[in-house]
């Protein structure tokens, strides 16, 4: 028996239908612009160790015993740039560990980090008078006298509790002479004095240094925290659009696969109509006769002799 062509081309048609992929639509770009971050660099003072090389350069900074001054920089730099990262805002190190790098070489990669001001970490020493203390912060130019005095009123507020004097503002045009935006430098405290060397051994000493010059950054200039809330806002609208893309989606998965399964079992029910329908008539088409065989009685044939 014979199938017929329709059946075959249903079965076909079942086939590429549940083969097909689902296509799927490309998510639509956000209609508005994300706002770049404020860049912040941070300077850790001194830097290196010496090794078997001789022409590599160290500078370990004030070193009382067993502490240098360039652990403490870098400690304090990585303290402060947690802070500031909870704001948003774009942390570039001049250092990111026990490197020597040249004065010069610092000045170039705060330069090109694109940076809208600049803190230099240290710690203070005098020679000869161990009771020389205080907290200091040095500006290079007349246009960083504000940024110099917002940190230095935090940073005083900060460190009031350990009772650290505050030494206030003083210029230094000798450092960072190539600088053109807000430029600090921070000496929190001296090394050379037994108290407040002690202090800078203190977690929760370090902590007040970068909490103070972290509020005083972010008092001199209201542009981070209205940069900090345009990011939030857009981080915001960004997930709600995702989370609406996702569930659009999922609804649109949900509707083909039940379309497709609708389809399948329909082309099933319909495939097996037909060929119930094409067997039926088969089985009625007119039958040949049967074919019967004859038996025919032969004569015997009678010789007639003459």
């Amino acid at each position: 028996m014979r199938l017929p062509r329709l059946p075959v081309g249903l079965a076909t048609g079942i086939v590429l239908l549940t083969s097909t992929p689902v296509a799927r639509a490309a998510a639509s770009e956000p209609s508005f612009v994300v706002p770049s971050p404020y860049v912040i660099a941070i300077d850790p003072g001194h830097g290196g160790s010496p090794t078997s090389d001789p022409t590599q350069l160290w500078d370990p900074g004030v070193v009382v015993g067993a502490i240098m001054e360039k652990d403490i920089t870098l400690d304090l730099a990585r303290r402060l740039r947690t802070l500031l990262q909870k704001e948003r805002v774009k942390v570039v190190l001049t250092r990111s560990g026990d490197q020597y790098v040249e004065i010069s070489e610092r000045w170039n990669r705060v330069h090109a980090s694109g940076a809208r001001l600049f803190v230099s970490l240290h710690v203070n020493a005098f020679d000869g008078d161990p009771s020389i203390n205080g907290a200091t912060i040095f500006y290079p130019k007349s246009d960083s006298l504000p940024f110099a005095q917002a940190v230095d009123a935090a940073l005083g507020q900060s460190l009031k509790p350990y009772q650290v004097a505050d030494d206030g503002v003083a210029p230094k045009p000798e450092l960072w002479v190539h600088s053109d935006i807000p430029t600090v430098t921070v000496e929190p405290a001296y090394l050379t004095n037994a108290r407040e060397a002690s202090l800078l051994e203190q977690g929760d000493f370090r902590d007040a240094i970068a909490q103070g010059v972290f509020s005083g950054i972010l008092a001199s200039d209201p542009q981070i925290e209205a940069t900090n809330q345009q990011i939030a806002r857009t981080e915001a609208t960004l997930a709600a659009q995702h989370q609406a893309e996702a569930a659009a989606a999922a609804d649109a998965q949900r509707t083909v696969t039940a379309a497709r399964w609708g389809a399948i079992v329909g082309g099933i029910v319909l495939l097996w109509l037909v060929m119930r329908f094409a067997i039926r008539r088969q089985t009625r088409l007119p039958q040949p006769p049967p074919y019967r065989r004859r038996s025919y009685r032969r004569r015997r044939s009678v010789s007639r002799r003459f």
